[in-house]
This record gives C-alpha cells, structure tokens and sequence, in this order.
C-alpha cells in the first residue's frame, strides 16, 4: 500500500526546513517572499502561507515590520571547548540547573588510567538551560572526593568549583575530543530525543595546576541545541602563555630537585 503524498503546504515547509537545517539560510537572513515562493514552488497564497506560519510558531522564522520574514536567531547554548563551563546566546535567558542521576564509588574501570585510585567515584548529571535538557555527563574522579563533596552538594552547583573550593583542586586545563555519535535508547532516554537522534560527545581529562588528572569525563550534548567554539589563536598570541611556560619550568625544576634528593 503506497503513502499518501505530503500535503501541498507540508511539502513547501519541508523544502524550506531544509534550507534552515543546510544553513543555506542564516539567523537574520531575510527570507524569500510569499510571491517569490509561490512562483518557485507553484502554489497558492494560501499554501505558501500555512508554511510559513508553521515555521513562525516553531520560532524558526520571524516578522519584521517592513521587511517580511527573517530567519529568527536559534537558542543554542556554547561551550568553549578549552575551558569549562556553558554559556548560553542567541535565544534569551535561561538558568543552568544540573540533576544527579548516579552518585557510585566503584571499582575503577580497565579504561581509565590517568586516575590511579583502584576504586573511583562514578557520577552521572543532566544538565538543563532554561528548563531545556541539554547533556548528559558521566564523570569518574578520585574516591576521596567523595568524602568532601556529596551528591546534594552537586545538584545546579559547579563540580570544578566545589573541588576548588573544598579540596583546593583547580582545574588549569586538559585534552578534550569531540566527535558526533547517535542517542542510543538509554542516553535518548536521559535527553529527551528520539532513539539515533544525532550527539556531540565531549570527552577528555581535567588536570590540577601540578598536572595531576582530576577528573575523566563524556558528556553528550543534543545536536540540535549545543554548538562548540574553537578559538584559532597561537599559543604565544595568548597573553598567559608566558607564566603558563614558567609554572612548567618550576614544575619540573621541583620534580627534579626532588628525585636527586630521593636519589641522595
């Protein structure tokens, strides 16, 4: 038994959906015209209309006095993947809330071994914006954190900030990968999306000022809500990359000092 086609103003929004997720068509771009449109998809107002206004009640589009229809600013939220933490633009306020699903000191996975630890402390945590879910994040730290910071203390708190603060642990940097996966059942589950629905896995490792692994994490972010930025800047452009090369030098000079007085 064959489908029923699409009706005339689902299949006009259809192709202009695409353009949007294509970015063909940008925040702020002016839209074609009611005439521009009917004339290229051969319809009717009237058809061109309901599309249009399907795609304006999802915010994907606006009016603009004077102008017509604009391609409406996406609520998205952004991670600089060189430092910690989120930041939401484009879309208007909203308050970053974390809920602890999973709070376990557990034997250490075969995987992970920047943390010598033989049991470590296993967390899962979803963070929303603006009462949206955004990610998951699974976390394995050393099992004495356990004893300062508790799985109450985690909930819409800052992890690194409750490490700093409690343990004098400040994460200075790491490794990090990002790469898209699909939402398997558990983690479409968790997000809120349809099984298959496209990811951005974040992983990597956080390390304290005397490069000491703090923490290994994954952290899956809908695809359709996050955006990563990379900022292509040479290292000795950076106005701390002098004093970031002095505290390695003193690292080491320590590290040696100390093995010549064990050797001693």
């Amino acid at each position: 038994m064959s489908e029923r086609p699409l009706p005339l103003h689902a299949q006009v929004e259809r192709a202009l959906r695409e353009r949007l997720d294509s970015r063909d068509l940008r925040p702020g771009d002016l839209f074609p015209s009611e005439a521009a449109l009917q004339q290229e998809f051969d319809v009717s107002r009237s058809v061109v209309r309901q599309a249009l206004a399907t795609l304006e009640a999802e915010g994907l589009i606006r009016k603009v006095r004077g102008r017509g229809s604009v391609v409406a600013e996406h609520r998205e939220v952004h991670r600089d993947v060189r430092r910690p933490g989120l930041r939401l633009v484009a879309g208007g306020a909203g308050e970053v809330s974390t809920r602890v699903v999973s709070y376990d000191v557990v034997a250490r996975p075969d995987h992970l071994r920047s943390i010598p630890d033989e049991r470590v402390l296993q967390l899962g945590r979803v963070r929303s914006v603006g009462g949206v879910v955004l990610s998951y994040i699974r976390t394995w730290l050393p099992f004495d954190v356990a004893d300062a910071v508790s799985r109450d203390d985690l909930v819409d708190a800052s992890l690194h900030q409750l490490l700093a603060d409690r343990l004098d642990r400040h994460v200075v940097g790491g490794h990090h990968q990002v790469r898209a996966v699909p939402a398997t059942a558990a983690l479409a589950d968790l997000l809120g999306v349809a099984v298959g629905a496209p990811l951005l896995l974040l992983e990597g490792r956080s390390v304290d000022r005397e490069g000491r692994a703090l923490e290994e994490f994954s952290t899956w972010h809908r695809g359709d809500l996050a955006a990563f930025d990379v900022e292509s800047v040479p290292p000795s452009a950076r106005p701390d990359a002098a004093d970031e090369r002095i505290d390695r030098l003193a690292r080491t000079a320590r590290q040696l000092l100390e093995e010549l007085e064990t050797l001693r």
